[in-house]
Parts: structure tokens; C-alpha cells; sequence
């Protein structure tokens, strides 16, 4: 993948999440600060180390792996309440090209899948 495909994805992933949380302005205004901020210290460290900040990045995708392995067994032992029959937003079936039953348990599989391919 390229750097434009792998934020496009990424972006894909933010977009789905936020149908399903639809968050406060409030909300929206600490993650736009916090990225800010991100986004200046990384430049920074990317500055200095690029090394350093590609393993980084490797480490995040990882957890990712490991939080969405996580959130795919709390789903199946009936944690998340609705979402185990919930249905898949339509944007989430046009992107991952999910089936019409789809449901949020086949988003988390594809996006886990595509933390795993990120990480290497």
C-alpha cells in the first residue's frame, strides 16, 4: 500500500465509527486539539529519528490489532449489547464490500484485518 491508500483507509475507518458514535462538538473539539498537537510532536520526532517513528507507528497498528481482537471477543461473549446484531452502516458495506446482512461484527473483522496489514 501507499501512504495516500493506508490514510485513505484509515480515514474510511474514522467515517464508519462516527456514524455509529456521532459525537459531541465538545468531543470533536479535543480530538481536533489532540491531533494538533500529535501532529506537531510527530513531526518533530520524525525530524530527529524517522526510524523511531516508523517503529512507532508499527507498535500503534499492532495495538490496534490487539483492541479490535478484543472488542471481537467481548462481542462474541454478548459485552457490547446491541452491536451483535447490529447491521453494518451502509458506507462500511460499500468500502469493505460486506454482504447486504452484514452486521458490525463483519466491520470489526475488516478493519482488524486492515490494522494487521498496516502494521508491516
Amino acid at each position: 500500500h501507499t501512504l495516500l491508500e493506508e490514510a485513505e483507509n484509515e480515514r474510511m475507518h474514522l467515517l464508519c465509527f462516527l456514524q455509529e458514535k456521532k459525537p459531541s462538538p465538545v468531543f470533536r473539539g479535543v480530538v481536533l486539539v489532540s491531533q494538533g498537537i500529535f501532529w506537531n510532536v510527530f513531526f518533530g520526532a520524525y525530524l530527529v529519528s524517522p526510524t523511531l517513528c516508523h517503529r512507532f507507528v508499527g507498535y500503534i497498528e499492532e495495538e490496534a490489532v490487539r483492541t479490535y481482537t478484543g472488542a471481537i471477543q467481548a462481542l462474541d461473549e454478548g459485552k457490547l449489547g446491541d452491536w451483535n446484531t447490529k447491521p453494518a452502516s451502509d458506507l462500511a458495506k460499500q468500502y469493505w464490500r460486506l454482504g447486504s446482512d452484514a452486521t458490525m461484527r463483519d466491520v470489526l473483522l475488516a478493519v482488524r484485518a486492515d490494522e494487521a496489514n498496516h502494521r508491516n
